[in-house]
C-alpha cells in the first residue's frame, strides 16, 4: 500500500526534527551561564589552598570524577602568588582551617556547579553536613576573617593593605 505524498512529507519533517532535538538539548558547559544545581555527593582529596579543594564527585553509581573546586563567591588570600609575605601568611592560615573544617576523606555536598575559565577549574558551593545542617565553606571563611565575599569582574582584593590593619 502507497502512502500519500503529504503522508511521507510529515514523517520526513518529524524524522528530522527527531534527529536534530539532541543537537539542541545539549548545554554547552563552557559558559559560565551554565549552571548545575545539584546536588553532587563528593568527597575532599585535598585542599588547595583557601578558595580551592580538588574533589572527587559521585556522578553516576560506580562513576566518580575528579575537579578542582573554585569555592563561589569568595577570595581567600594568596599563597602561590602573593603580593607581599603577609597575604601568603594569611593564605596559609586559611588553608589550614579548611584543612581542619574539610579533611581528606571528608564527604560534602557541591551545589551550582559552573564552569570557569581558569585552570580547568569549575565554580561551585561546597558544603559540609554538621549533626543538624549543612554548612557552607565560603560562610566559615568570611565568619572566620579568612576570605572575603567576591564576584566576578570584582578588583582584586588588597590582601597587603588588608593584612595591615588586621
Amino acid at each position: 500500500m502507497f502512502e500519500d505524498s503529504s503522508m511521507r512529507f510529515l514523517k520526513v519533517i518529524g524524522l528530522l526534527w527527531l534527529m536534530s532535538a539532541p543537537a539542541h538539548a545539549q548545554v554547552d558547559v563552557t559558559k559560565r551561564a551554565t549552571v548545575f544545581p545539584g546536588p553532587y555527593p563528593a568527597e575532599i582529596l585535598r585542599v588547595i589552598d583557601g578558595d580551592t579543594v580538588a574533589v572527587s564527585v559521585a556522578l553516576w553509581p560506580g562513576l566518580r570524577a575528579e575537579y578542582s573546586v573554585r569555592i563561589r563567591g569568595i577570595d581567600a588570600p594568596e599563597i602561590f602568588r602573593p603580593d607581599c609575605e603577609d597575604e601568603r601568611e594569611w593564605g596559609l592560615e586559611a588553608k589550614a582551617q579548611v584543612e581542619r573544617l574539610y579533611p581528606e576523606g571528608r564527604e560534602v555536598e557541591i551545589r551550582n556547579v559552573s564552569y570557569d575559565a581558569f585552570s580547568g577549574r569549575v565554580v561551585a558551593d561546597v558544603f559540609r553536613w554538621r549533626s543538624d545542617r549543612w554548612l557552607s565553606l565560603a560562610n566559615e571563611l568570611i565568619e572566620r576573617n579568612l576570605a572575603v565575599e567576591w564576584v566576578p569582574g570584582q578588583a582584586n582584593v588588597p590582601w597587603c593593605l588588608l593584612a595591615a590593619t588586621r
